[in-house]
């Protein structure tokens, strides 16, 4: 108990000069709050709710001062503090943190990387194994906050009126889509693919596939999106292949523009390399539109 205590008054001392103007001195208690998190003396936090949602606080401040070395030395501080929240102060932390990537005053890129940071922390499946209670809790948090965001809007009740917040995906107007918001999809499915719901796979990869189909999405978002929805087939049923398998035939067999084309084409051949033995039998339904497009004079010359 006295360790307890002495170490939850080092913590306030240390969120105390969180605030001070001294860039150097806020970044050497950030670096002192980072020796706590990952010594043992500090998982008596996951049943303290009170000061690991003080320290959640500090932390997110901190995100957003002027230093960048700050700024990272409070990302780095982020990832043992999620592994030792409580469910209860885990959500709302996520929660925080995605409504912050819709702000149009700070760099987006920062709540971004935090996300990453915390999904990347915590428990996770283990391939072969069945998932852990730590694992679902974990997985819980990330379904109830993260699937929903990066999908599609979400009500944000906020002040004295609820207000619908951006999904993470979609086109900003003036900042168009984010590749930001689509690694935190790919640290998502890459952690907890194996968890995820068929509804919620259907979701992302309906988010993932309206950038690839975009005519206005760039070149780095473009590369982003082809990887996050290779990573997505990895973990979908054999219906929902199949329906996936459907809807690119049906699209290609439409009337679209060059630029869509190229881009679906893109991501057979994505998917094609992440999933082989689970894609290939589909290549013979998809490959006549990869001939298609490229002619088949480019495909004799090639050879």
């Amino acid at each position: 108990m006295a360790d307890r205590q002495v170490t939850q008054q080092t913590i306030f001392a240390l969120l105390a000069k969180l605030d001070d103007p001294d860039a150097d001195l806020r970044y050497m208690s950030l670096n002192d709050l980072y020796g706590i998190l990952t010594n043992p003396n500090s998982l008596f936090l996951s049943h303290d709710r009170g000061t690991a949602t003080k320290l959640a606080g500090g932390l997110l401040k901190a995100l957003d001062d002027q230093h960048g070395d700050v700024q990272n030395q409070a990302l780095k501080c982020l990832g043992p503090l999620a592994v030792r929240l409580p469910l209860e102060s885990l959500t709302p932390l996520l929660e925080q943190l995605a409504n912050l990537t819709a702000s149009q005053t700070i760099d987006t890129s920062v709540p971004n990387t935090a996300l990453r940071v915390i999904v990347d922390t915590l428990p996770r499946p283990q391939s072969g194994q069945p998932p852990s209670q730590n694992s679902i809790i974990a997985y819980t948090a990330v379904s109830e906050v993260l699937v929903p965001r990066l999908t599609g809007p979400t009500l944000s009740i906020t002040g004295r009126r609820s207000s619908v917040v951006r999904g993470m995906m979609e086109k900003d107007p003036s900042r168009g889509f984010s590749s930001d918001a689509i690694d935190v999809l790919i640290k998502v499915v890459t952690c907890f693919g194996p968890l995820l719901q068929d509804s919620e796979l259907a979701s992302l990869q309906a988010s993932v596939m309206a950038i690839i189909q975009n005519d206005t999405a760039g070149t780095v978002v473009t590369k982003r999106a082809l990887t996050a929805i290779s990573a997505l087939v990895l973990y979908f049923s054999d219906n929902q292949l199949n329906e996936f398998v459907s809807d690119l035939t049906k699209t290609l067999s439409s009337e679209i523009s060059v630029v869509q084309r190229r881009h679906l084409i893109a991501a057979i051949g994505a998917i094609a390399k992440t999933a082989p033995g689970k894609f290939g039998p589909h290549l013979d339904t998809l490959v006549p539109f990869v001939f298609s497009a490229v002619g088949e004079d480019n495909i004799t010359r090639a050879n």
